[in-house]
């Protein structure tokens, strides 16, 4: 199996939000999660698709001990980024593991980048997609347009590279 995915909880949403989260469990990297992720999920419709997904055995949560949220906390505070709890218990997973680390975060990306971590973001999902022909240029195309009207804070030069690349794909 191809490369781990440690999540964020903004990447769920986002998927949910444009209705590209059952495609994103269809991508052939093993996903995984933790429970502070979950957690975070508050709108049961959200919810309660991931937790489908966690049932259905597609998606793995690390639950943490007393001892790892300790771990988590003392690694949070040895930061200098105001970085979360949540997010520093999926950049501690992603790190301790070599996994790739999902966010729409910066402050996390820059933190986890400087840190050795590999990140990607919402971006590198849709050019899986794509790749890994799960979804259309098309429909990548009219899918990126709608998050970028949801979420302002994705990187324009890089939507719209994708967006002409895939344009020329269609064409």
């Amino acid at each position: 199996m191809e490369t781990v995915v440690v999540n964020d909880t903004n990447v769920f949403i986002d998927l949910c939000d444009i209705d590209l989260l059952d495609d994103f469990f269809r991508l052939s990297q093993k996903i995984h999660t933790t429970d502070f992720v979950m957690n975070e999920l508050v709108k049961e419709e959200q919810r309660v698709k991931v937790e489908q997904f966690f049932n259905d055995g597609l998606l793995a949560v690390k639950t943490h001990s007393v001892d790892e949220l300790l771990e988590i906390i003392n690694y949070q505070q040895k930061q200098d980024n105001n970085v979360s709890i949540t997010d520093c218990s999926v950049w501690l997973y992603a790190q301790k593991n070599h996994y790739r680390l999902l966010t729409g975060d910066n402050k996390l990306r820059r933190s986890a980048v400087k840190s050795g971590t590999i990140v990607s973001g919402i971006l590198y999902i849709f050019d899986q997609l794509v790749e890994q022909h799960i979804i259309t240029p098309q429909i990548a195309y009219d899918k990126l347009n709608l998050l970028r009207t949801i979420n302002q804070r994705l990187p324009d030069k890089d939507i719209s590279e994708r967006l002409k690349r895939w344009t020329e794909m269609v064409s």
